[in-house]
């Protein structure tokens, strides 16, 4: 029996050490599938929250995706420049309804261009009935053509300008809605109607 007590100690250490090697190589997969907490991602690095990056509600985290993947703000430093850029965009936007309805105006008196023909009322070719002047451009005209286009970036500039509120950032909104003020304040005064007759988000 004494000869058999080394054999027997060392059949049993080599058991549990297979045993125990087997459970290691089990349980090896399921570690690889585990998070690694040590890895973070990009948005976590900054001290971002990624649900915030398409909320439904109003918030003011800096963190922030703007209109594309490449715009995407991280810091104070980078919400504020994407603020002001925001900010000059809106001023931009009042001031291009302005040049509009100022080409518009220049149309009106434009009597010696041949292309802009007025509508005369019922008082005669040399009457003055102090109505307003109705003008009507033909098809291919160039005051046309110019106004097509200035139409086309102005509607575009107005949907931006709407998905960037759609953000729910406070911050880019408040850049907006204060560019649109100052924008008015610059541009409004000399406006001849109150009525904006060319905005596209009414």
């Amino acid at each position: 029996m004494k000869d058999l007590k080394p054999w027997i100690s060392t059949a049993l250490i080599s058991q549990t050490m297979d045993h125990t090697m087997d459970h290691s190589m089990h349980m090896a997969p399921a570690m690889d599938m585990m998070p690694n907490h040590g890895d973070h991602d990009h948005d976590n690095d900054h001290g971002c929250d990624p649900s915030h990056h398409h909320a439904m509600v109003f918030h003011a985290c800096v963190c922030q995706e703007i209109l594309f993947k490449g715009w995407m703000t991280t810091n104070t430093l980078e919400m504020f420049g994407s603020c002001v850029a925001i900010f000059l965009a809106a001023v931009l936007y009042e001031g291009l309804k302005y040049y509009r309805e100022a080409l518009h105006s220049r149309a009106t008196t434009a009597t010696a261009d041949s292309r802009v023909n007025i509508t005369k009322n019922e008082c005669g070719a040399g009457g003055n009935c102090g109505g307003p002047v109705v003008v009507k451009y033909s098809m291919l005209s160039g005051s046309h053509i110019v106004q097509t286009g200035l139409h086309v970036v102005q509607a575009t500039s107005s949907y931006i300008l709407m998905l960037i509120f759609m953000t729910y950032n406070v911050w880019p909104c408040l850049a907006l809605v204060l560019g649109l003020g100052v924008g008015y304040f610059f541009f409004g005064w000399r406006k001849s109607t109150v009525v904006d007759a060319n905005e596209h988000c009414q």
